[in-house]
């Protein structure tokens, strides 16, 4: 939208000072507040303009205006400031991840305390499929009859357990013997780089089990990459909603459904796995469910592999500045925890 800068100037002061003192705006405070150089009635004047191009709204006739979701769109887009962390602030987040640094669950839960803390609103961060990581120790071991227990240990510390079916009956020195030869020759590897393509390269290697290619094709279709691999969503902060007690209730009432809505939640989540920068999302023209709604989002990576999301999310009177500074920032430090601790 090609705006002049007088008009840019006063819908940036109009939605900095509706964030941070949660009121209408009205052209006289503008005025006075802000070394404009322009009167009341000019600046009344930018306001229809503003108001026709829909970026503000007046909840009452005679009263100030408001940004509306498209004028937080386009203040995010186009007018937003830099804001950089403080070095307390970055000190903070680097203690907290000190405290974790072998541990991916609780890594993630640091991740989410802190961004909740920070950022004063409620946070949210979804975990890695445990496929993504890479495998660190796997073990065959005989239930019962024709029933196996593949267990399978990530770098990150993470477990995989899965029963599998066979129709013959193997003993347990025939699956320590697959177990030892899978150690020797996949460790290391990604999990779904190893069920998804490595197994059946195995399968051809001279030193094989016999045993093992008799069950090789039941291990790959023991783990469904499409339904069974789920991720876990760590959730805080949510006690931070009460310091927007004066928002209008609808707003705080979507954000609550959304928390309750634990598969939304990682659907919208899940649709930022991929996404490189920090991204925003606003209100109910980009989902029906978030009337009110802000999240700032993005991923975070092992390696160069993107594989999850974190974010923030709260009423659209939030302070995006500081937001997208601290969501890029703690992305950063987590990319890099994880990427240590895989290695």
């Amino acid at each position: 939208m090609d705006l002049s800068h007088r008009h840019r100037s006063i819908l940036k002061a109009l939605v900095d000072d509706f964030i941070t003192d949660n009121r209408p705006v009205g052209s006289k405070t503008l005025s006075e507040k802000h070394n404009f150089g322009l009167s009341p009635a000019t600046i009344r004047n930018v306001f229809r303009d503003l108001e026709e191009l829909g970026l503000i709204i007046s909840r009452h006739h005679s009263g100030g205006r408001i940004p509306t979701e498209f004028g937080y769109r386009f203040y995010i887009d186009s007018l937003i400031s830099i804001y950089e962390l403080t070095i307390i602030e970055k000190q903070r987040i680097q203690e907290e991840y000190l405290k974790y640094q072998f541990e991916l669950d609780q890594i993630l839960s640091a991740t989410c305390r802190i961004l909740s803390l920070l950022s004063e609103t409620a946070s949210v961060v979804l975990s890695p499929r445990k496929t993504y990581d890479a495998m660190k120790h796997i073990e065959l071991i005989h239930v019962s009859g024709e029933e196996i227990l593949m267990i399978l240990v990530t770098r990150s510390g993470a477990v995989i357990n899965k029963n599998i079916f066979t129709n013959v009956n193997l003993s347990q020195e025939s699956l320590y013997k697959i177990s030892k030869f899978l150690n020797k020759n996949a460790k290391g590897f990604e999990i779904d780089y190893i069920f998804c393509e490595l197994i059946d390269e195995l399968m051809l290697y001279p030193d094989a089990p016999e045993e093992f290619i008799k069950i090789a094709n039941l291990m790959k279709s023991s783990i469904n990459f499409e339904t069974d691999e789920t991720v876990d969503l760590y959730i805080d902060g949510l006690h931070n909603l009460a310091n927007f007690k004066n928002e209008q209730i609808n707003s705080i009432e979507s954000i609550l459904t959304l928390f309750d809505d634990k598969k939304l939640l990682k659907k919208i989540f899940s649709e930022y796995v991929n996404v490189d920068e920090v991204a925003t999302i606003i209100g109910e023209k980009e989902d029906p469910s978030m009337h009110g709604v802000s999240i700032v989002a993005t991923s975070y990576k092992m390696g160069d592999k993107r594989i999850g999301s974190m974010g923030i999310i709260g009423p659209q009177r939030m302070d995006y500045n500081k937001a997208l500074a601290l969501v890029d920032y703690t992305s950063n430090m987590l990319s890099e925890m994880i990427t240590r601790i895989s290695r």
